[in-house]
């Protein structure tokens, strides 16, 4: 069993429901238009001095071309981009540069990569963020980096994604020999008692991850530590094979809107009330829904969270808000030990604060006081 979330300050899980909700005034991120601004040098902290905290990042590393247009296109019609970028994507990687932009944690991201010097643009922020990196798996004979290409719509806040990959999937046995040689470097300490990593989380790309998923679970149990660790899963594509049998693994699971709607689902609620019942009975579940934010489930208590949107005044740019949503989640929980409620207002407010920007660059630094 992994280590309990609080459910409300000063508190443990219990069985009373509950709902935490969080509104602004403005227009909600993820929809388009105008209204109170949330941009701002904020205070997150910038400094640590203490014991920092272990996050594994496992993931598929893309090199993203996005498109911004004023409106998505007409099919079989001509039309002018207002600006073109070249970014490193990834929903893991997207991730790991936002906690990694927390001094409190210390952050490690593996992936299936291309040869050495076709990985060095992917990985520049990651280093610039002093995330660990020598978990990742080179190939040499790849050339290039798996491709993303992105539409995102000023108009209405989507992004379209059509991506290509001819890179190999990470296998279980790439993912053991590289975990140990990071978990050794720790647990030859024999006077350590604790994890290096208490957050472990994993893009759900098939049945591999659940197969990493059980050696991590046998490791840290000989050690004692299970209680001490949290295991993520997220779950993007409700058409991935073998995606479903991760659901009993995951200590904390993340769904996109669109595992809701591909599974005919229409409100999050109503989603999260249903997946709970092929869930771990003690899993916390978490589902965004766009501009109407997201909803909690604490299968253990009952208890459901929800928390909107916040507030921006223009939207410049959504790719990458579901990652971010994820980061603040962790950080939220598993680095600053805040309770679920608070926990998943300020992943939202996160998000929506990412929308307000180009990347994730600075994104902590650059929070507004209230959210903090």
């Amino acid at each position: 069993m992994h280590k309990l979330f609080k459910l409300s300050s000063n508190s443990t899980p219990s069985s009373t429901s509950s709902v935490a909700s969080s509104s602004s005034e403005g227009h909600s991120a993820g929809s388009g238009g105008k209204g109170k601004s949330n941009n701002g040098s904020g205070n997150y902290p910038t400094t640590y001095s203490g014991q920092r905290i272990g996050v594994y990042l496992v993931g598929a590393t893309y090199l993203d071309t996005i498109m911004h247009v004023n409106h998505f296109p007409i099919e079989d019609t001509k039309q002018r981009a207002q600006m073109v970028e070249h970014r490193r994507g990834g929903n893991a990687a997207n991730t790991a540069e936002v906690v990694g932009q927390d001094p409190k944690a210390k952050v490690w991201y593996m992936s299936s990569l291309p040869s050495v010097s076709a990985s060095r643009m992917l990985l520049k922020e990651l280093h610039a963020n002093n995330i660990k990196t020598e978990t990742c798996v080179y190939h040499p004979e790849q050339p290039s980096p798996p491709q993303a290409y992105i539409i995102s719509s000023v108009e209405t806040g989507t992004r379209t994604i059509i991506s290509h990959s001819t890179l190999p999937d990470l296998t279980l046995e790439e993912f053991v020999r590289k975990f140990d040689m990071e978990f050794v470097k720790f647990t030859s300490d024999l006077t350590s008692n604790k994890p290096p990593f208490t957050w472990i989380h994993f893009e759900g790309r098939g049945a591999d991850a659940g197969r990493m998923i059980d050696y991590v679970e046998r490791v840290y149990i000989k050690h004692g530590w299970r209680q001490k660790l949290t295991i993520s899963v997220e779950f993007e594509k409700g058409d991935r094979p073998g995606i479903q049998t991760l659901l009993q693994q995951a200590d904390v699971c993340f769904f996109s809107k669109l595992y809701a709607e591909t599974l005919g689902f229409h409100r999050p609620e109503d989603f999260l009330d249903n997946i709970g019942k092929s869930c771990k009975p003690s899993a916390t579940m978490f589902c965004c829904w766009g501009a109407r934010g997201a909803v909690a489930l604490h299968l253990e208590s009952g208890t459901r969270f929800s928390a909107g949107a916040g507030r921006v005044e223009v939207i410049m740019d959504t790719v990458g808000a579901g990652d971010t949503f994820i980061a603040g989640i962790i950080l939220a929980l598993g680095v600053r030990g805040l309770d679920i409620g608070r926990g998943l207002k300020f992943a939202c407010g996160l998000a929506s604060q990412k929308c307000t920007q180009y990347g994730f660059k600075s994104l902590l630094a650059n929070l507004p006081p209230d959210m903090i």
